[in-house]
């Protein structure tokens, strides 16, 4: 049958059996070999188009945007769409061929170059035999040797522009011999790999790869497979569509299922449960011969050892995404990761950041044997130090936890790899800074830690984070991981632990200081005071005194508050603790202020000051402007305001870069009302303004007065 094709005719035989050659004059070419006259067809071999398919609208945008340019090219189209097994790279190509083979009058070549895996990739000379005789040599016609035949291969298709998949290529040693000569034609190549060398080779090959589906995407998905009628409620669909987290293969499984269920009768809605507990989700996105973890696991079989190990241990990490570092420290190299993110088993998620998709992490996570456990520790251990090197920058407070004792280990020589962790800061804020994409992380470890019996590392966990959440303020995170702490000291029957973490948990509390967080730090603070004085350790003892004071002190019992000071001072009669005297000089400070003591609350804050900034080692700048902020407080009680304003500025300019929004605002919004009361205006607003981005960005509900003042 003929079809016209814009000015062309494309003359082919469809249907029914091929008995022979049939010549029309537009399409006969000559090929001599062996003396005999080889007509070309034009092969369809495309597979169908799929039936439902949704969203990947950029990638077409590309792929759309290369085919209109094609016509000016002097070689062939290539593209790459890569990806995870199951992201929908073949069902990609389908679509987007099918949309363009009308164009192509040489017809369509497709082969699965891996159908047995990747670790067994198809011999592409077998290959180029099948195409050679789709395009209508016969096989008594085709040349012997491999040059010979991929010359015969280009002669064939350097007429007519023709369209090529090649799907699931493993290497690109697949796809060289198998390129058309017509330079109009286009090859689409599907790969978990990004085929770098053939990049090398054909420098203008466009490379996409696909990712997870968004929301709207899935829902679509999910719609079209199960049907209208199966689909779960709101709350259950949403949850469905979070434990696939828009891997389509995972979407269009579960979809089918859910609409089996509703089939029998049943609710589909059982499917969210299946799905939302991790140790059932995988085994609940299986049907038949087709099944995620089979996709999952032919992944991790066909990687080399280290990489297989990598794998493996990433699923030991309690959440999906994580630093490059930790997987650096987890493999011993930066190879194994590298193979990891070109296999699409690890994708970018940010600057020095990298995750593994949901539904992946779960199946590393069971591939994990009891030979794996050493990666478990390897990680804590990672999270561990890198708090505690953030800790360090922070403050040089005392700290008990065994961490603490040796300075941060140098770098291995031996192996080039250091225990990923950077305490070469340049300040506080820094290192804070530094720290913040590990916050949920670092949460998730203390609950591993905890939850698998290490114990040690759990609380001292809670202790290594201290300063973190103290300057950034995440309350709830913090109380978590104390009581964590708390449960993992007691677990270790170390007394002294177990009196740390109460003082911990019970700071913890006081700083958050909801209604009744002050009861819960009072009860701990006592706790940890008892168990020091029965340990016989001071510093403790004096820190539960110290806390106990600062209770008292909020609740506006100034000689409650520093008769608490003066007892732990006494605590530290014979030890040489500097700082811990520095701190209790601006309590007692403070306490003085509230009782109206001006000129010896004035003396106290600025001795304060001195003491922080003459700290051996190095000055503490945070309590150096603290000490400032509220020694300008206590001026202005005194009815001094003038005696205030340069204190309030240089407490400002010391507690920039110290990491602490906080605080920073309560000293800016301070400033900002004396200002305002001498007729700055403006440079008041600024202040407040400043205030208030910084409480926004604490999450602190001190906001409100700043937003009050600038209203």
């Amino acid at each position: 049958m003929g079809e016209r094709m814009g000015d062309d005719i494309r003359n082919v035989i469809e249907g029914g059996t091929y008995h022979g050659p049939v010549l029309q004059g537009r399409e006969v070419q000559y090929h001599h070999h062996h003396h005999a006259a080889v007509k070309t067809r034009a092969p369809r071999q495309l597979a169908p188009e799929p039936d439902v398919f949704v969203d990947r609208h950029p990638v077409f945008a590309e792929l759309e945007r290369a085919a209109a340019e094609r016509t000016v090219r002097s070689t062939p189209l290539i593209v790459t769409l890569t990806g995870l097994g199951g992201m929908g790279k073949t069902a990609t190509a389908l679509r987007w061929l099918h949309r363009l083979r009308r164009h192509f009058p040489g017809g369509q070549l497709q082969a699965d170059m891996s159908p047995h895996g990747p670790l067994a990739p198809l011999d592409p000379h077998s290959v180029l035999q099948g195409f050679v005789q789709e395009l209508g040599t016969r096989a008594d016609e085709r040349p012997a040797g491999q040059a010979a035949l991929e010359a015969h291969y280009r002669s064939l298709t350097a007429r007519r522009p023709l369209l090529v998949l090649l799907d699931d290529v493993v290497n690109a040693g697949q796809v060289r011999p198998l390129l058309p000569a017509h330079p109009g034609s286009v090859v689409v190549v599907t790969s978990r790999m990004p085929l770098t060398a053939l990049k090398v080779r054909h420098p203008s090959m466009l490379g996409l790869t696909l990712g997870s589906l968004d929301r709207e995407a899935s829902a679509e998905l999910f719609r079209a497979v199960a049907g209208e009628d199966a689909v779960p409620d709101v709350t259950a669909l949403e949850s469905v569509l979070a434990a696939c987290g828009g891997y389509p293969l995972a979407v269009r499984i579960a979809a089918a299922r859910a609409g089996e269920l509703y089939g029998l009768g049943e609710d589909p809605a059982e499917l969210a449960r299946e799905l939302g507990d991790h140790r059932t989700r995988l085994e609940a996105l299986a049907v038949d011969d087709l099944s995620v973890p089979q996709v999952l696991e032919a992944v991790h079989l066909s990687l080399a050892d280290g990489p297989a190990a990598l794998y493996r241990a990433l699923g030991a990490h309690p959440t999906p995404e994580f630093s490059r570092d930790l997987v650096r420290r987890l493999a011993g190299n930066d190879t194994d990761a590298r193979t990891l993110l070109r296999e699409r088993v690890l994708e970018p998620a940010g600057e020095g950041r990298v995750r593994m998709h949901r539904l992946v992490h779960d199946h590393a996570r069971s591939a994990g044997t009891a030979a794996d456990e050493p990666a478990v520790d390897r990680l804590l251990e990672w999270y561990l130090r890198r708090a505690a090197a953030v800790e360090r920058s922070v403050s040089d407070r005392w700290r008990y936890g065994p961490v603490f004792a040796e300075p941060e280990p140098e770098p291995e020589a031996d192996s080039g790899v250091d225990s990923g962790v950077d305490s070469r800061f340049a300040d506080a804020g820094e290192a804070l800074d530094a720290f913040e994409p590990d916050r949920a992380n670092a949460v998730a470890a203390a609950r591993l830690a905890h939850d698998l019996g290490r114990y040690a590392t759990a609380w001292q966990l809670a202790e290594a984070l201290r300063g973190f959440f103290f300057r950034r303020k995440y309350h709830q995170d913090w109380i978590e991981v104390c009581e964590l702490g708390l449960k993992a000291a007691g677990a270790c029957g170390d007394d002294l632990a177990l009196a740390r973490t109460h003082y911990e948990l019970a700071f913890a509390h006081a700083d958050r200081g909801d209604a009744t967080d002050a009861g819960t730090a009072g009860r701990h603070y006592r706790e940890a005071l008892r168990l020091a004085s029965a340990a016989g350790h001071a510093r403790t003892e004096s820190s539960a005194l110290e806390g106990l004071g600062l209770l008292a002190l909020r609740e506006g019992a100034a000689e409650e508050a520093a008769e608490h000071f003066r007892q732990a001072f006494r605590a530290l009669d014979g030890l040489d603790h500097p700082r811990g005297r520095a701190l209790l000089t601006f309590h007692l400070g403070r306490a003085h202020a509230a009782g109206r003591r001006h000129q010896e609350a004035a003396e106290l804050l600025l001795r304060a000051r001195r003491m922080f900034a003459e700290l051996p080692g190095r000055p503490d700048r945070f309590n150096e402007a603290k000490s400032l902020w509220h020694h300008a407080r206590a001026r202005l009680r005194a009815d001094r305001p003038d005696e205030a304003l340069p204190g309030l500025d240089e407490a400002i300019t010391l507690i920039t870069g110290c990491g602490a929004p906080k605080e920073h605002a309560d000293i800016l919004l301070d400033r900002g009302d004396l200002l305002a009361t001498r007729g700055g205006r403006a440079e008041a607003e600024a202040d407040w303004q400043a205030a208030l981005t910084l409480y926004e960005q604490a999450g602190s509900a001190l906001a409100a007065k700043a937003r009050e003042r600038l209203a």
